[in-house]
């Protein structure tokens, strides 16, 4: 059998085991709604939030599932629709611009120049499966407020939550991403209320 047929043969059966793996993926991206009412303070703050850091582990668009006390496994069919630490940045940009709290909540490349920056560094963002009864959601982040004159930290807290479900599926664990996430601002934003 000559080069040439031996290659054909090779790309025929190549092609005839790569047509029957049809992958399912789905992708989702998180929600969260605001349920307590806006509480107008009198502060002339105009705020920048800086795209958040996260944790090299969680960094995947896949959902991150941990099996063990040091095993954890990341779904390759189940995924974030964008990066976890975009999704997030914005959805907190989004739920601090409801609250009323600043004067303005500035959109990234905007001309205007803000008095305060708030950084976010997402510490963990997984599935704990390890109990099989009561698979959780957990969500920890670390919020820094920074003002930019004199570069001072105004205010700095670590917020976790967890949301405990009854089914061990993407769908569920996406689901208790959405309570944690709103859980955190929610908190993060009465924080902000005492504070500023």
């Amino acid at each position: 059998m000559n080069r040439k047929v031996m290659t054909l043969c090779g790309f025929m059966i190549l092609s005839v085991l790569s047509s029957g793996c049809e992958y399912d993926n789905r992708n989702f991206v998180l929600e969260v709604s605001r349920d307590r009412p806006q509480q107008q303070i009198s502060k002339n703050i105009v705020l920048g939030v800086r795209n958040f850091n996260i944790d090299t582990a969680f960094s995947s668009r896949s959902l991150v599932y941990r099996k063990d006390q040091s095993e954890y496994e990341t779904d390759f069919y189940n995924r974030f629709l964008i990066r976890p630490e975009d999704m997030i940045t914005e959805k907190t940009r989004s739920w601090l611009s409801e609250s009323a709290l600043f004067k303005l909540v500035l959109e990234p490349g905007s001309y205007v120049n803000a008095s305060h920056v708030l950084e976010g560094n997402i510490i963990t963002l997984y599935g704990d499966f390890r109990d099989k009864k009561s698979p959780k959601a957990i969500m920890k982040i670390r919020f820094f407020l920074i003002k930019i004159s004199g570069k001072s930290v105004v205010f700095t807290k670590t917020y976790e939550s967890t949301f405990e479900s009854n089914e061990r599926t993407a769908e569920s664990l996406v689901e208790g991403f959405d309570n944690c996430l709103t859980n955190i601002l929610s908190d993060f934003e009465k924080d902000l209320q005492e504070r500023l």
